[in-house]
């Protein structure tokens, strides 16, 4: 390396050297004053099973604290120290990846912690014990998702996903709740999680939609409850628990879509004509009709729940 090469440009080598990085983009970030923001995840992991173990001071009394504190390793790629941990709990909810991808650190406070995100999951790194969590998934978000794996956003952001998202996290998490209650079936419920994706499909109105995913996801098809558990008395607490749960639901969507009307003084949002409680249910509350209501996004793949109202 030549004599006066510059620190950022050193910087820039090693972490090229560390991560397999492009030497340019690592340069403009060093320039930048902190460490590269983005690198293969498989290069933290090659650190932290490469780099010596470093002492942290806690600031503990050893004649009266315990613990040590978490083995830890000085992370060229994140900017400082990380429990080895912690990137294990990472490397196991990335497992599936097989260390493929790219790491993007969004923050990084030293021996506090750090975001990160990884093929559109987010995760907050504790780097003063070895710990993770995972974030919902909206860029910039700093909660905890409804459910890591099938509703992985948080509940301000899942009011804002597309109909056919919430479509397939209420069947998600719907078959999940089939399994939890495997002993008992007329037992099932949506659960709060369930309420939560109800609640939000409502102002948008697809709630019909996603109570029926979730309903089918908890029991099982309607038409297939005989052909499965044939005339028992098992099929028929399966019926009672679905109308009950499907009543409950509904119920439940009604009275957001009043919280809804009310907090636009029950005139529509688009033409502030009045609002009526005979809209159907495919209209989102806050919307006269489907003229004033705006379309779903373009990305959307099923049918506009807006026009017409499906049965469940």
């Amino acid at each position: 390396m030549p004599r006066n090469q510059n620190t950022a440009a050193q910087r820039a080598r090693r972490a090229q050297t560390e991560s397999g990085g492009k030497y340019t983009a690592l340069l403009r970030e060093a320039e930048a004053g902190g460490p590269p923001k983005t690198f293969p995840f498989r290069s933290l992991m090659a650190e932290c099973a490469t780099r010596p173990e470093i002492r942290v001071d806690w600031g503990y009394d050893p004649e009266f604290d315990w613990w040590p504190g978490p083995a830890m390793f000085d992370s060229v790629l994140l900017g400082g120290p990380v429990p080895c941990g912690t990137v294990l709990a990472l490397a196991g909810a990335l497992s599936s990846l097989e260390l493929r991808g790219d790491l993007h650190v969004e923050t990084y406070h030293r021996l506090e912690s750090a975001l990160v995100s990884c093929e559109g999951r987010r995760f907050q790194l504790i780097l003063n014990q070895d710990l993770l969590y995972e974030l919902c998934r909206t860029p910039g978000c700093s909660h905890r998702p409804v459910n890591d794996w099938a509703i992985p956003y948080c509940v301000d952001h899942l009011c804002e996903r597309r109909p056919d998202e919430l479509i397939t996290m209420a069947s998600e998490w719907g078959h999940a709740q089939y399994e939890e209650y495997n002993d008992s079936p007329g037992d099932a419920q949506a659960g709060k999680e369930g309420d939560l994706l109800v609640k939000a499909a409502t102002g948008i109105g697809a709630c019909t939609e996603v109570t029926a995913a979730l309903l089918k996801g908890c029991f099982t098809d309607p038409q297939d409850i005989e052909d499965t558990y044939g005339v028992t008395e098992e099929s028929i607490a399966i019926r009672h628990g679905l109308a009950y749960e499907r009543l409950r639901l509904a119920g439940m969507a009604d009275e957001e879509r009043a919280r809804i009307r009310l907090s636009v003084d029950a005139s529509c949002t688009a033409c502030s004509g009045p609002l009526s409680v005979r809209n159907p249910r495919s209209v989102p509350p806050q919307y006269c009709s489907t003229t004033c209501a705006p379309p779903p996004p373009e990305e959307a793949q099923h049918p506009n729940p807006w026009v017409t109202e499906p049965t469940f």
